[in-house]
């Protein structure tokens, strides 16, 4: 035998090979495990490795085996050894697993790199035994579980990279990510590490028996399964039923979380009413994500723009794998409403700017206001800033993102996928449609409301500001386009990519092999016209949160925001400022300030103009209390009332939010208490 690693140490940063009795480097973020004989090394799926010089690697010969126990967290970006020691595809060899789980024994022998590599995939999250060997008479063989998985016979002699490191673990270079999926996305070459558990890796210098390997396989019974815990995306503690905005430090895995430079809290708001939650997380660039009481992720995308010559694939936060140029703040936070404020800029995946100003020097940014009410719904707010609105841009698409383990058909029902509405009334929910994979395929016309089905009771939904105007498709008022159609992959039915979220190597796009780590899918896209427009920005304006409803019962929703009902003010002492669909809420303004008196105003809610969950901001209202009257009957805090207040350097603004459902006038009373 010319190396034994066994990693029994437990800690520290150096290795015995038993055999060679030669201490080696470990490199990264890494710990121990159990292994299937005292410990094991963990690598991170990044950094991870041991380092063997050049002068002191073991020399195979003519003949060799390799074998090791390894336990598959996730399975590699591309090839990843066990052990390697090439130069490149000249000379040396790869003993590792590939994207799709398959062991390989990789060979520079007969002046040609050939490729061994077993039919079947190892399984995730178990113990594995795997091993190669190679004779100039028998070839290349490689095993799994002490059977014979694959086979190759080359001619010649084998080419050894002597003057490389030998390295467990990581490869030598960067690598090509395989299976990207467009753009020529593999020519980017990234750095990863295996994702696992790696245990007593020999290497001999004889080419093993088919029966030796079997022995070898059986002389050991891991005493457990894998230390490896299956991972999921955090959206805080489940048993938080108040609502309310948090900073929160969301924790993923331990291996991802060390790579992270700060700890700068993530946001989470949660709500009374149901256990969903509005996540934004570092882990998708603080895209914000409504997070059902299944678990199922959801998410309406955010400001992408094409390719710009410098910006390498489509321009978005998706892309800002660190999260570089995205954060996000609480700007509000009361028991009426929270205010939560992200700003990204749309990047390549290489981290240059889009549409960069020759004279200013700025590129795009993005920026988004969350208003989010205790009943769940949110008013977004998109603007984004950019010199240049001529080139294609994307605002709204509906993404499911999914936790590792889950496919997209463990989320979606091929037979009842979304349902959608237009302000008429007309509905109309749909499937999965066979034929030539699209992204436009039409739903109905001047479709403005949806709800897409995550197999949950809460489901997000989505309204779509009505107004007149070209949207981003050069067509008037609102659309809903689904993505449909065979061919998305060959894993799934559905649309479906691994490179967002939590992906940290620069991919554009990748279709998965396996539900080994977080991905997505996505069902449809939304198109409508500009809210606000000026030279350099251009705003945009939807309602988004979560329901029980059928989609039949969102008209009122809809109609409430985009038709509100006309508010009177009969009292003196206060004006009206119009209804601001920016915040779902009546403003009003108390003149004089800090004092307010009694405040009395109608509502002319109807059937065409209903009023759906009241919400007033009273400004200069100063921080006097408040009791409100509702058609002359009493209202408690709780679950029906809530109010806070919005503080600004020139005083204090009263936000209240009031539960009701009308198609009648209603009477409304505040009257100021305490203060």
């Amino acid at each position: 035998m010319l190396a034994w690693w066994r990693f029994d140490e437990g800690r520290g940063r150096t290795t015995i090979d038993a055999a060679g009795k030669k201490a080696d480097q470990l490199v990264g973020n890494l710990s121990f495990a159990e292994g299937v004989s005292g410990t094991g090394l963990k690598c991170d799926g990044f950094t991870t490795g041991l380092t063997r010089t050049a002068k002191d690697a073991p020399r195979p010969g003519n003949t060799f085996t390799i074998q090791a126990w390894v336990a598959l967290q996730a399975y590699p970006w591309g090839w990843c050894p066990a052990v390697t020691q090439r130069a490149g595809q000249a000379a040396g060899y790869l003993f590792g697993v590939d994207a799709r789980g398959r062991v390989g024994l990789h060979l520079a022998v007969g002046g040609q790199w050939r490729e061994c590599t077993s039919e079947t995939m190892l399984p995730l999250m178990e113990w594995a035994h795997v091993a190669g060997t190679f004779d100039g008479t028998s070839g290349m063989t490689v095993y799994i579980n002490g059977a014979r998985a694959g086979h190759l016979h080359p001619s010649g002699s084998p080419t050894y990279a002597e003057d490389v490191d030998l390295l467990i673990g990581r490869n030598h270079t960067k690598e090509a990510a395989l299976f990207s999926a467009v753009w020529g996305a593999a020519d980017q070459p990234v750095h990863f590490s295996f994702d696992g558990i790696i245990d007593e890796v020999k290497i001999h210098n004889r080419c093993l028996t088919s029966g030796e390997i079997e022995e070898a396989f059986n002389d050991v019974r891991p005493p457990r399964p894998p230390d490896l815990k299956p991972r999921r995306m955090p959206s805080g503690p489940a048993d938080v039923r108040r609502f309310g905005a948090f900073y929160h430090h969301l924790k993923y895995c331990e291996e991802w979380d060390a790579l992270w430079r700060g700890s700068g809290p993530d946001v989470v708001v949660a709500f009374e009413f149901a256990p969903v939650r509005l996540v934004f997380w570092r882990g998708t660039s603080y895209a914000p994500c409504w997070v059902t009481e299944q678990d199922n992720w959801f998410t309406n995308e955010f400001m992408e723009r094409g390719p710009d010559r410098k910006s390498r694939g489509c321009s978005e936060s998706m892309s800002d794998k660190r999260a570089h140029y995205s954060h996000v703040k609480i700007l509000e936070n009361s028991d009426a409403r929270a205010v939560v404020y992200w700003r990204n800029a749309p990047v390549g995946v290489n981290y240059e700017f889009a549409f960069v100003d020759e004279v200013t020097g700025w590129g795009d940014w993005s920026e988004e206001y969350h208003t989010i009410y205790p009943d769940g719904v949110a008013v977004r707010k998109v603007v984004m800033w950019s010199s240049n609105f001529k080139e294609w841009h994307e605002w709204c698409q509906s993404i499911q993102p999914l936790h590792p383990g889950q496919r997209p058909e463990d989320v979606l029902d091929e037979k009842r996928i979304l349902s959608v509405a237009n302000m008429k009334g007309e509905t109309k929910t749909f499937g999965r449609e066979s034929g030539e994979k699209s992204y436009g395929f039409p739903t109905i016309p001047a479709a403005n409301i949806q709800i897409v089905h995550l197999n949950s009771r809460y489901n997000p939904v989505l309204v779509l500001d009505d107004r007149d105007g070209r949207n981003d498709r050069g067509r008037s008022g609102p659309e809903i386009l689904r993505a449909s159609g065979d061919g998305w992959s060959e894993h799934s039915a559905f649309p479906w990519g691994n490179h967002w979220p939590v992906t940290q190597v620069p991919l554009l796009a990748r279709y998965p092999q396996a539900a080994d780590r977080p991905s997505h899918t996505w069902t449809s896209t939304q198109y409508s016209a500009a809210y606000e427009t000026t030279d350099n920005s251009m705003t945009k304006i939807m309602l988004c949160g979560m329901t029980d409803k059928p989609i039949e019962k969102l008209l009122p929703l809809a109609r409430s925001w985009l038709r509100p009902p006309r508010l009177t003010v009969n009292s003196a002492a206060f004006s009206d400022e119009g209804y601001d669909p920016t915040q779902r809420a009546y403003v009003l303004a108390c003149q004089d300030g800090g004092k307010p008196t009694k405040l009395e105003f109608d509502v002319a809610a109807g059937e065409e103009s209903p009023l759906v969950n009241l919400a007033m901001v009273v400004k200069d209202w100063g921080r006097s209390g408040v009791t409100i009257r509702l058609n002359h009957a009493p209202v408690a805090v709780g679950e029906d009332f809530a109010f806070g207040y919005r503080e600004r350097m020139e005083g204090a603004d009263l936000i209240v939010w009031i539960r009701t459902a009308a198609t009648a006038p209603v009477h409304v009373e505040l009257t100021p208490s305490g203060g």
